[in-house]
């Protein structure tokens, strides 16, 4: 089984060049795992080099999918309510080119998805229901040759962690399932507009977690 604690996974990738068919690990690259475009000798890669999942100013694997509120067991009033939002990933990709490349190009990102998979589902878990996948159809961020650029991304959004609670999926008890996020980036290189693809994930699990520093005076709802 494979635990993953805010660090990056495995990336796979598709490289294409014009004119000439190489593999993803062309001459000069000890690294087959990464997406490549350009003209012959000229080859830029972009490569996922981590995934890095965070909420509320803390990086964490963990993925809270209910809303805890507080109730003064006396009043009935509510007296907080903890913050419930997106949870993001910072993504670095890295522009490099080939060791035996004389030119390299800028790269820019057309498109991601990111769809989710089981990893595991504890025996005496409620329910690991699969998770609804998603595409983001306008990216523009241009990744300049030789240089990284960080993103903040939807990791698994809102939408996502509402159709777990509403699938059944366990949030209460110790035996929490785990799954893994995949990213599959579209990048253009500019200039020569060759598309290809390059791919990257990273393992969370989900249920009901206290964030944010959220505290209770009373009891939970």
């Amino acid at each position: 089984m494979r635990r993953w604690q805010m660090v990056w996974q495995g990336l796979q990738g598709l490289c294409l060049v014009v004119l000439i068919l190489v593999s993803c690990s062309a001459p000069g690259s000890d690294n087959p795992q990464e997406g490549c475009g350009g003209l012959e000798a000229s080859v830029s890669c972009l490569q996922i080099t981590s995934i890095v999942p965070t909420a509320n100013g803390v990086n964490t694997s963990n993925v809270d999918a209910h809303q805890d509120i507080c109730v003064d067991p006396a009043t009935g009033n509510v007296t907080a309510v903890e913050t419930f939002t997106d949870h993001n990933a910072q993504i670095t990709l890295t522009n490099k080119k080939f060791p035996t490349a004389s030119n390299s190009f800028d790269i820019r990102l057309i498109s991601y998805s990111v769809s989710y998979s089981i990893n595991q589902c504890p025996m005496r878990a409620r329910g690991c229901p699969p998770l609804p996948g998603f595409t983001v159809a306008s990216q523009t961020t241009i990744i300049p040759a030789n240089s990284s650029v960080t993103l903040t991304l939807p990791f698994v959004p809102l939408r996502v962690k509402d159709e777990y609670a509403a699938a059944g999926g366990e949030l209460f008890s110790t035996f929490l399932p785990s799954y893994d996020a995949t990213y599959v980036f579209t990048a253009q290189t500019v200039n020569f507009n060759q598309t290809f693809t390059v791919s990257g994930d990273a393992e969370f699990t989900i249920g009901d977690f206290l964030t944010g520093g959220f505290t209770c005076q009373g009891i939970f709802r």
